[in-house]
């Protein structure tokens, strides 16, 4: 399947930024949605989404495919996938690398045990919906707690079987690489280093204010565990469509849009050398 192309610096498109961004028209590159948000929208949610996709590229973002979980695939949750990447026609679509949704533990993405039996399980669900999604797959890392076992295989050369043998590609979170490396005492570089370079699409970024120029020398965000992680990322990587979160969850649009602005700062200073 043919690579998705570069979309630059984007957003979470939450239900209450549909109307500002219509009115407002922000300096987004492309926004990202929650997928499950939207399943069996048929009303005016989603004639506003549609709007929106007429002016930005949009990406979909799922949270309950569960593809390492052990029992069969929701046929009901992919049906109601398919029509909406339908209608919306999404530049991609991703999920995260996990199973979840066992009794108490409904809800919870939990990583998989990093071994050879879990590859074989996961190939081939990754396989089956590419196959009927007729589209690639972006699957996304999620963090390993302290106290979980050393994995069977390094977390790295997992991500690179996966997406290598299913013939998927990774949407890289930086935070969880962050804590997935404190808490198993892994290098993040070498980690970056083992992923295949040109399987990584998408970069979710959070974990600090962003800073740029004047407010840089005033308070570095270059300090930041997570920033200086995502430099060392697009040193690796190149140019990678980033997705800017913050935990703040009443953040304004332009508060949002202001922190895409900080970020491509931040790019054109890894590129140019610039400290």
């Amino acid at each position: 399947m043919k690579r998705p192309p570069y979309l630059g610096f984007g957003l979470r498109l939450r239900k209450e930024y549909l109307e500002p961004v219509l009115r407002l028209h922000p300096d987004v590159d492309w926004f990202e949605i929650i997928s499950e948000n939207y399943l069996g929208e048929q009303d005016e949610t989603l004639r506003l989404l549609l709007q929106v996709r007429e002016s930005y590229p949009i990406v979909m973002h799922g949270i309950s495919l569960a593809i390492g979980s052990p029992w069969p695939l929701d046929p009901v949750y992919l049906a109601q996938l398919k029509r909406l990447i339908e209608q919306l026609q999404p530049i991609w679509v991703s999920d995260h690398l996990c199973w979840s949704g066992a009794d108490d533990l409904q809800g919870r993405m939990l990583p998989l045990p990093y071994s050879q039996d879990s590859l074989e399980h996961i190939v081939p669900r990754i396989q089956q919906v590419q196959k009927y999604l007729g589209r690639q797959l972006l699957l996304e890392n999620v963090p390993m707690e302290w106290g979980e076992r050393s994995p069977e295989i390094p977390e790295a050369e997992f991500l690179h079987d996966v997406a290598e043998q299913s013939d998927s590609l990774i949407l890289l979170d930086i935070a969880n690489l962050h804590a997935s490396s404190v808490n198993q005492g892994f290098d993040p570089l070498k980690y970056l280093w083992k992923l295949p370079q040109q399987r990584v699409q998408q970069i979710h970024l959070s974990g600090a204010v962003i800073l740029c120029g004047a407010e840089q020398r005033e308070n570095a965000y270059n300090n930041d565990p997570v920033w200086s992680l995502y430099a060392s990322t697009l040193q690796r990587f190149g140019r990678t469509s980033t997705m800017i979160e913050r935990s703040d969850t009443i953040a304004t649009l332009d508060e949002m849009a202001d922190e895409v602005r900080k970020a491509r700062c931040h790019v054109n200073q890894v590129f140019s050398g610039a400290g």
